[in-house]
């Protein structure tokens, strides 16, 4: 399963990755900055994307990724969640909240009748 994380700083990027990676080591993750998130977008083609509310990302960018962590910057950090469609606002986000993206994400594509089957593991 592929994980987009184009947050700003880049510190948070890399720290998000490496979490990521220490804790769902089966995750194929990569990171870029908010001005390369779409091309990534299009040539990674991840199953979650973790972002920035302010990276400039129009709905036609994120239409292709059904789970997201969206990093509320104006609001303290809050984070918006998208797990398939269906949104909440989380206070305070944790780590634990983005590992909860990603196991649903690799849920979501191990049920066999879903739609993007074809994105690959």
């Amino acid at each position: 399963m592929r994980v987009l994380v184009s947050v700003e700083p880049r510190m948070y990027r890399e720290a998000l990755a490496l979490s990521l990676h220490q804790h769902r080591p089966g995750l194929e993750v990569r990171i870029a900055p908010p001005e390369f998130a779409e091309e990534e977008l299009r040539s990674f083609r991840p199953h979650v994307l973790v972002r920035s509310d302010t990276d400039g990302l129009g709905p036609e960018a994120l239409a292709e990724v059904p789970f997201r962590v969206e990093v509320i910057y104006s609001d303290s950090m809050d984070a918006k969640v998208i797990l398939d469609g269906q949104e909440e606002e989380v206070k305070d986000a944790s780590t634990e909240d983005l590992l909860r993206v990603a196991d649903e994400a690799r849920r979501w594509l191990s049920t066999e009748d879903r739609p993007h089957k074809d994105r690959g593991p």
